[in-house]
Formats: C-alpha cells, structure tokens, sequence
C-alpha cells in the first residue's frame, strides 16, 4: 500500500494546522512501512518542517503538482523557476482583470500570515514558491471565467483550493503519483498497492480519481467536493468528521480492511 494525502484541510486541521489527531493512523502507518506521500499547494520549504514533525523520509508532490520535492540525500529533479513566468504573464493582463487578483507576490507577509492563519516565519516558507502563485480572486463569475481564459492563452491554469485560487502551469497532484509509486517500489523492493489518496478540495480531484481508494475529507470550510469520475466503480469514502479526525478514522479502515493478517509480515 502507499498513501497520497493532502495537507491543509485533510491531513492537517483547517485552521489550526495541527494533526494530533491523525496521530493514532499515523503511528499505523509507519508500524506497518506504508509510505506516506504528501501531495499539497504548500512549498518545497513548508513541506521540510512538516518532514521533521511527522518524521516522513518520503518524497512529496509540492505546490498542487509543480513539482516533487525529494528529501535530503536523495535525487534531485531540476529545479524550475515557474513563478516568475506566472508573475510576468499576470502583468499583462488587462488593468481591470489584474486587480481582481490578489497573489502571495501582491502581499507582504504580515497580509499572508492574516489569511492564511501561518507565522511570519511560515508565511515566508510559503512565499518560496518555485512552480505556483496562489490569491485570492474578488471577481464574480464571469470575470473569474475571463481571468482563466486569458491565462489559458498564456499557457497556464487556475484551480480552486481550499483557501486560494493558484496560477499554474497546469500540473496536477496525479501526474506524478505513478513516478513516486515506482521509485518507492524500487525503494522498498515490493509491491505497492492498493494507491490511497486523501484529499478534501477541487485541486485534489484529479489525484483522488487516479486512486484505488479515494477518500474525501469533511472541510466545513467549503462545499463538498462533488462525485468523481467514476466514482460508482471505485472504493470512494467521505468522512464524516473534517480534517485530521476524518483523515485518522479512514485510514485505520482501510488498514484495518488492506493490511490486516498481513501486518506482522510487514507486506501491505
């Protein structure tokens, strides 16, 4: 087995951040060698404290897909600087449909940490972006379908998380799912599989599609997330409790239902 999960909002609570309620599942996980695979908007910088808290030595699919951070000691990917091509393409946007978009780079980190609930300490982490530009759009519909016409003629992507709408290059959290499963395959010298992804916003459904079990965590800070595609032909779980308490619940299920007899051999 292998699990794929979201931060903000599955993983980790909503506002606080915390995850000490997931610690049961996750303390199961690691018992049992399941890899655990963050997939998330937040930055290769955020990402590495969470490293250290969680004492994961998995890579993690970073900024809703741009790219994958691998942990110290392992192979690097290039690094590409997405970011300032977003910015620069922003700019050209017309007047009155640039200024409906607030980004991370329109705001100083007193703004960011007010929004998002971070320190100033996270909220620069969260401003070390390589691949995204997250903000807040203030248009109304039809504006927002503009704003994302226009970027498409640019080449790029806008998707609504949970908080912000990200500026991308299109990338998904799914792409790079199939890469990381065989390189920890390799890794591990075994068979991974069920694919688990958890998830709880729109940026995650292609990620939850691509799984063999998905699971879509309660957020009360938005609307659900709406059926998946194929949804009546898969294993697909909603919680009902949000965040770190839904997130914790699934996962001992699915171990409970995945893993089972086989736990003492270690072969999920």
């Amino acid at each position: 087995m292998i699990v794929f999960t979201d931060l903000d909002g599955t993983l980790l609570d909503h506002d606080t951040y915390g995850f000490e309620a997931a610690r049961p599942a996750l303390a199961q996980l690691a018992a049992h060698g399941v890899p655990l695979v963050p997939a998330s908007s937040k930055t290769a910088a955020e990402i590495m404290e969470l490293r250290k808290e969680l004492a994961l030595d998995t890579p993690a699919i970073v900024e809703n897909g741009g790219g994958i951070d691998w942990p110290s000691g392992s192979k690097m990917v290039p690094r590409a600087d997405d970011h300032a091509a977003i910015r620069a393409c922003l700019d050209t946007l017309p007047p009155d449909l640039r200024v409906l978009f607030h980004g991370f780079g329109d705001m100083d980190l007193t703004e960011i940490a007010a929004l998002t609930g971070l320190d100033l300490e996270g909220a620069r982490r969260a401003t070390d972006r390589q691949y995204s530009e997250p903000g807040l759009f203030r248009g109304n519909e039809d504006e927002r379908a503009i704003f994302i016409d226009h970027l498409a003629g640019a080449g790029f992507h806008a998707l609504q998380g949970g908080r912000f709408l990200t500026v991308s290059r299109g990338t998904s959290k799914a792409q790079h799912m199939g890469q990381l499963r065989n390189a920890l395959q390799e890794r591990l010298d075994r068979h991974l599989s069920p694919v688990v992804a958890l998830g709880d916003a729109e940026n995650d459904r292609a990620m939850l599609e691509a799984a063999d079990i998905a699971v879509i965590v309660a957020n009360p800070a938005h609307a659900p997330l709406g059926p998946l595609d194929g949804e009546d032909e898969k294993t697909v779980m909603r919680t009902r409790l949000p965040g770190p308490q839904g997130w914790n619940q699934a996962v001992l299920e699915i171990l409970r239902n995945h893993v089972g007899a086989k736990a003492q051999g270690m072969q999920p």
